[in-house]
């Protein structure tokens, strides 16, 4: 009995996992549907605009995916600008590839770097997204809070866009509420300058500013 309850309970767990994985990639593929039927073309221009960018400023894209953001944020600051993309959750070679088919010289690809480093330059960016991105990093985002105010330039924005807890995206239960993103971000230094409660779909989008002084 003892062996067959062991069992039992092994396949159990196998079976858990497998449900776990299918509905990450389930989710990961939603999404990417959805980029490319509706979310890309809908919300590129305004991206563009709560992060007010503009040629020769420096971009970054936390976590870039396959890059389709990454590519549209480079065009918007060209000949000048330049793009940081750090790879994830995606292999970095889609990354990769979807800046070499672009043809643009100004992005930069940060696939990784050692210990808890946050993989982009000190005081780079003169603006940052983080799109569907933020409730994933559950251990690594103290680190990141802490990092984030030395990343972006004074001056410079965040824009953080999320989908609402229970939504079809990624584990729909586990995404921050707004108003948590809000408090951790004003709670390390930065300023919310826009809030769009109901951006498209069922998702968020808030913006925030560095202090033109440290703080």
């Amino acid at each position: 009995m003892i062996r067959t309850g062991g069992r039992f309970a092994v396949a159990l767990i196998t079976a858990a996992l497998v449900l776990v994985c299918a509905a990450g990639l389930a989710a990961g593929w939603m999404l990417q549907r959805y980029d490319q039927a509706q979310g890309f073309p809908r919300v590129a221009d305004p991206i563009g605009d709560v992060l007010a960018l503009r040629p020769g400023m420096t971009a970054g894209d936390i976590r870039a995916g396959l890059g389709a953001w990454s590519v549209d944020m480079a065009r918007r600051v060209a000949p000048h600008g330049q793009v940081f993309a750090t790879a994830g959750p995606h292999p970095a070679h889609l990354l990769l590839a979807t800046v070499a088919a672009s043809r643009l010289d100004n992005i930069t690809v940060i696939t990784r770097t050692p210990g808890d480093s946050s993989r982009l330059p000190l005081d780079c960016c003169d603006a940052i997204l983080m799109r569907f991105v933020y409730s994933d990093l559950r251990v690594e985002r103290p680190t990141l809070l802490s990092a984030l105010h030395r990343i972006v330039r004074p001056g410079g924005r965040l824009a953080v866009i999320e989908s609402n807890p229970g939504a079809p995206f990624g584990a729909g239960a586990q995404r921050l509420a707004r108003p948590m993103v809000i408090d951790e971000l004003t709670h390390n230094g930065f300023i919310l300058i826009a809030d769009f409660e109901h951006w498209f779909g069922n998702t968020y989008c808030v913006v925030f500013r560095r202090p033109d002084r440290s703080t």
